[in-house]
C-alpha cells in the first residue's frame, strides 16, 4: 500500500495495518461494494452535511488473475462513507479497493465524478499459477479514475477512464457500461446489463505482454501485447431490502477475453467468472 495512504489509515482513522496485507479479490471487492453504490450514485445531495456509511463482510469467488483457469474465494470487508459530494471506499470498476472520490457534476440525467484510490495487494503474483512463474509480481500502484454517466429510464450508460498515476507502467483502460435496473417486488433491486473492456499498449504489455527478458527466465515466448478491447462482459446483481438499515445482494459476472488478453501465453481461460455475496450495514 502507498505509504502516504497507509500512513493516514493509521492515523487519521486509527487504523493498524500489517506490513503486507492478505490478498483479496481486487476488482470484486470493489464490485461487491458498487453493486449498490457508486462513487457516483453513492454521493448525496451538495447540501447534505451529514456522513452516510455502509459496513458489511462478503464473500467472492473469481479468477486468479486475468486469464486463470483456477478461482479464489475469499471473505472480504465491504466499507463506504459519503457526505454530500464525498465518498470514500471502494471505486466501483478500477479495481481500486479503497480510494476517494468526487462528484464534480450532478445536472439532471449526468453525473461527472473524479477518483484516486489503490488496491490492498498485488494485482498479479507470480506464484498463484505455474503459467506465471518467471514473469515476475505486478506491483501495487495508485490509480486515478474519471467516470461519468447518463440515466434515461430504467438504464444508465457508464464510462470510466482509469490510469496508472502511481508510476508502476499499468497504463490506462476504458470501461463502457450500461446497465438496467428494476423493483419486479417490494424491497427487491435488480440490475443487469453489458459492458467493454479496453486497454492501452502499456496496460495490455504489462498484463499480457512477454518481454524478452521474462522469456528468458519463463521458457514462454515473447509475446508483444498490443492496444484494443481486451474484454466484452455481462453482469447482474440483486439486492434485498431486509430492515431499512440491513441489505444482502449478489452480483455475478461472466466476462470473455479478447484480442491480445485472449492469445495471451497467460491466458489459461479465456471466458472468466466472478460471484459474490454479501451483507451490510447502512446508518
Amino acid at each position: 500500500m502507498p505509504t502516504l495512504l497507509k500512513t493516514w489509515l493509521q492515523g487519521a482513522c486509527g487504523l493498524s495495518l500489517p506490513p503486507h496485507a492478505p490478498r483479496a479479490p481486487i476488482a470484486f471487492f470493489a464490485a461487491l461494494n458498487a453493486l449498490a453504490f457508486s462513487p457516483l450514485a453513492l454521493a448525496q445531495p451538495a447540501d447534505d452535511d451529514a456522513w452516510h456509511f455502509s459496513v458489511g463482510i462478503g464473500a467472492a469467488s473469481q479468477p486468479k488473475f486475468p486469464g486463470s483457469s483456477e478461482t479464489r474465494l475469499d471473505a472480504i470487508p465491504t466499507f463506504t462513507a459519503s457526505k454530500g459530494r464525498l465518498h470514500l471506499g471502494a471505486l466501483p470498476g478500477a479495481g481500486a479497493s479503497l480510494g476517494v472520490g468526487y462528484t464534480v457534476l450532478e445536472e439532471g440525467p449526468w453525473r461527472l465524478g473524479l477518483g484516486v484510490g489503490t488496491s490492498l495487494e498485488k494485482p498479479r503474483v507470480a506464484n498463484d499459477s505455474a503459467t506465471l512463474m518467471g514473469l515476475g509480481d505486478i506491483e501495487q500502484t495508485t490509480l486515478g479514475t474519471v467516470s461519468g454517466s447518463y440515466a434515461f429510464g430504467a438504464a444508465t450508460a457508464s464510462a470510466t477512464l482509469i490510469g496508472d498515476i502511481g508510476g508502476h507502467q499499468q497504463g490506462k483502460q476504458a470501461l463502457l457500461d450500461i446497465a438496467f435496473k428494476a423493483r419486479p417486488m417490494d424491497k427487491w433491486l435488480v440490475s443487469a446489463g453489458p459492458g467493454i473492456t479496453l486497454m492501452d499498449q502499456q496496460y495490455a504489455q504489462t498484463y499480457y505482454g512477454v518481454t524478452a527478458a521474462q522469456s528468458v527466465i519463463s521458457g514462454a515466448p515473447v509475446f508483444n501485447a498490443s492496444a484494443g478491447v481486451s474484454a466484452l462482459r455481462f453482469s447482474a446483481g440483486a439486492e434485498y431490502e431486509l430492515t431499512r438499515e440491513w441489505r444482502l445482494g449478489a452480483r455475478y459476472s461472466v466476462s470473455k477475453l479478447q484480442g491480445d488478453a485472449a492469445t495471451s501465453p497467460m491466458a489459461e481461460k479465456d471466458t472468466q467468472t466472478s460471484f459474490g455475496l454479501f451483507a451490510n450495514y447502512r446508518f
